[in-house]
């Protein structure tokens, strides 16, 4: 007889949990410093909320299938943030990241709290993308148009970023994904048509 497996116990998705150093400190002071340190830290916040889907500030779900690019940016950024506080000699400047195995419970838990605040952030930007559509008739400058035909496209690529990871992790997004695809194809229209 096989040994019997605690479905609970398994190891489902990841969390990473980070607190990067900011910007902000008092000890940095120099204005291009404080730059270099912002621009690391936005970077950084990028590179893990590209590999997962935010759950809370600073908290992100990642696939289990993501483990090892997600081992791989968190090297490099422990190694960015090394190189800084090397090279302008600064102490306790390291960045706190966690790489957390979830049990399949725990990872329900997790997602939930994912599929909430990815159908926020839709409708957020369900939200946007309208009033937009209504705005774009306005707009006459072409420069002002091609930007924003710039944008939509970028957001449609974030849009299919997100569309699957949300699938890897198994949470569903009530057509609003298909929503939105539907009104950035009408948004670049409009444009186009704008522009001709």
């Amino acid at each position: 007889m096989g040994a019997e497996v605690n479905t609970q116990t398994q190891k489902a998705e990841l969390i990473v949990v980070y607190d990067l150093p900011s910007e902000n400190r008092i000890e940095v002071g120099k204005k291009n410093l404080e730059l270099k340190i912002k621009n690391l830290r936005i970077a950084s916040i990028r590179k893990l909320h590209r590999l997962g889907l935010l759950c809370t500030e600073s908290v992100v779900l990642v696939p289990r299938e993501k483990e090892g690019e997600l081992k791989k940016a968190v090297g490099e950024i422990i190694g960015a943030y090394e190189d800084v506080a090397k090279a302008e000699r600064l102490d306790r400047f390291k960045p706190t990241i966690k790489v957390i195995e979830l049990a399949k419970d725990q990872a329900e838990q997790f997602k939930d709290i994912a599929e909430r605040k990815l159908l926020r952030k839709l409708d957020e930007a369900i939200d946007r993308i309208s009033e937009l559509l209504q705005e774009i008739d306005e707009i006459t400058e072409e420069a002002k148009l091609k930007k924003l035909k710039t944008n939509v496209k970028r957001a449609m690529r974030e849009l299919s970023q997100i569309e699957q990871l949300a699938k890897e992790l198994g949470i569903k997004t009530n057509g609003k994904v298909d929503l939105l695809y539907q009104l950035y194809d009408k948004a670049l229209e409009k444009v186009r048509e704008a522009i001709e």
